[in-house]
Order: structure tokens, then sequence, then C-alpha cells
């Protein structure tokens, strides 16, 4: 076995179906829920991002007849938490147990010490091999969350409409502005206090510092979505009396994967709440979600199992789970 790296940026298509194919069959076994993905969509998701800050190196491992048996991705924060690194590790169900991720991880480990990274975090799902992995490796137990999904053709709309009629009436100081695609120039000095509420999520054992957003990652937010052939839809909520901005959500849906969205952010400013702005932009985005792109059948979300407010929210909704991760951690 030898191991390479790749520049993302310049991932051939062919090593990126390699890859799409290496993650298709591992979630066959660990998370048969997730979709299948295509070799350009990963190969967008590592150049661009989240913000337009692309993985940080990527790691292919071969066996001697040149076949994919396993690859591992590093991404670096740029904007904020600059001691941390993420790190993923792929491999091949019919090549497990033969070293590779080991030899990955340890190839992976010299790249994050010399960027100076001093905090390691890496994702499992539980009861999955992934989890022995990274507890052999000395990691630890940091977080759990919960892999939602609401189902389009599942929905109790008569329900959905009674919780919409009672959240819009408890926030009637307050309008909502829909934005498609990114968000307009006037609006992003606002917006970094909506990104911003974000912090206030639980982080439980994580040891991480307040994420950081100013304008200039909001721009790169945007054009990474539209890079990546995501296309955005956002709703903000604002005081009617000054046009403060209380909160926000947003939902992409994949035109590679048409019948997919993703929930983004749902966050209400703190001196906002009270008000169940949550609810009602959750149910205003679905609303409108379902008339703009009625293809869509299923929305995802990510909730830690401790954010028991916007779980209680979602559950009311109609979510449900379908799978739960760990993430892990080590002070190098």
């Amino acid at each position: 076995m030898h191991i390479t790296e790749v520049e993302p940026s310049r991932l051939s298509e062919v090593q990126a179906d390699d890859v799409a194919h290496l993650v298709n069959a591992a979630d066959k076994v660990d998370a048969p829920h997730r979709a299948e993905i295509s070799g350009e969509h990963f190969r967008l998701r590592v150049v661009h991002g989240w913000d337009g800050s692309g993985a940080a190196h990527l790691l292919l491992a071969r066996d001697g007849s040149g076949a994919l048996t396993g690859y591992a991705e590093l991404d670096f924060p740029h904007w904020d938490n600059q001691h941390l690194a993420f790190v993923e590790v792929v491999v091949h169900p019919d090549r497990r147990r033969r070293g590779v991720a080991t030899k990955l991880l340890d190839a992976a480990l010299e790249r994050i010490r010399a960027a100076d990274r001093t905090l390691l975090l890496a994702d499992a799902w539980v009861d999955n091999p992934g989890c022995a992995f990274a507890e052999r490796h000395g990691m630890a137990q940091a977080s759990v969350a919960a892999q939602r999904r609401l189902y389009l053709d599942r929905l109790d709309q008569p329900r959905l409409d009674a919780l919409l009629q009672e959240a819009t009436s408890a926030s009637t100081d307050y309008e909502l502005i829909a934005i498609e695609g990114a968000a307009p120039e006037h609006m992003l000095e606002d917006l970094v206090a909506v990104f911003d509420a974000i912090n206030d999520a639980p982080l439980d054992d994580l040891a991480l510092e307040r994420d950081q957003f100013p304008v200039a990652r909001l721009r790169g937010y945007d054009a990474a979505h539209t890079a990546r052939r995501q296309r955005l839809y956002r709703l903000v909520a604002r005081r009617k009396s000054d046009g403060a901005p209380a909160g926000h959500t947003i939902v992409v849906v994949e035109e590679l994967r048409p019948q997919r969205a993703s929930q983004e952010d749902t966050t209400v400013v703190r001196e906002h709440r009270g008000h169940r702005l949550g609810f009602r932009l959750k149910l205003e985005m679905l609303r409108w979600l379902r008339a703009a792109e009625p293809q869509v059948t299923q929305i995802d979300t990510w909730n830690a199992v401790s954010n028991t407010h916007m779980i209680a929210v979602n559950d009311a909704m109609g979510h449900v789970v379908v799978g739960t991760g760990v993430t892990y951690q080590k002070r190098l």
C-alpha cells in the first residue's frame, strides 16, 4: 500500500469518482440512510468547503494494483479555532483491519503537527468500528449529535398550519425577509450578528473557541454554495420597529441531488428570543421550499443531543432520527 497526497483543487475526475465509489461503499455498511454521492459532488465540496476554504490536505491510499483502498481529508479552520484540525478517514469495507486507516491517520498527523494544530477532531457513527478506531488512537468522546430527516410526503399539514399560526401570533413585532441566492451586500453587516448567534448552541465537551463571522466570510459562504451547485434559500427575521436583525434560517438544495435539501443554521439572536421566531422561521421556510422546489422529498438537519430546544422544534415538525454520530477529540 502507498499513500499519495493530491491538492484538492487538482483532483481529477477519475480520482474524484474513485473516492465517491469508496464513500458510497462505506456508507452502505456504516450509514445506509445516506444518499450516494458522485465524484463531482465530492470534488466541489473539498475544493470550496463551507465558506470558500476547502480541504487543507487530501490523502489517497492505494494497493499494489492501484485500487483505492482508503482516503483521509484534513480541514483546518481559517477564520477561527486555528488550533484545530478535523480529520476524516474512510476505508473501503473490503479493505478494513489491514492497517490502512492507521497509516492514513499517521500521515495526517504529520501534516497536522507541521501546521502547529494542537487539537484533533474526528467523527464516527455510533456503534460503528470508527468509534473503536478513534478510542484506540487516544481520542475521547466530546459530543454526540443526531441526524434528523423530515420526509415531506409524511407531513401533518393541519398540525403544521396550526403551529405556524401560533408562532406568527407570538411574533407580530417581527417580519420575515426572503432571500434566494447570495445575500445582498447591504444586508451583510446585519447578518454578522445573526450568524454569530450560533455560538449560543451547546458545545458539550468540545474545546472550541467562538466562531467568527466577518463580512468576508459571509461572502465566501454564499460564493462557496453557489460554486458547489447548491441553491440557497434564506429567511431573515427583523424587528419592525427598528429593523434590528433577529434571526435567520437557511436551507440548501443540491443541484446534483435535487430531491434532497439540507438545513443550515437556524438561529435567533438572544435579545429576540421568547417570540417563537425559530418555529416561525422553520415553518415559513418549509412552506416556501415546497412551492419553490416541489421535487424535494426530504430535508436533513443535525443537532447536538444536548440542544433540547431546537430538537423540540424539529420533533414538533415531524423530523425523525436517521443516524447518530460521535465527535471525538484529542489534544496533540
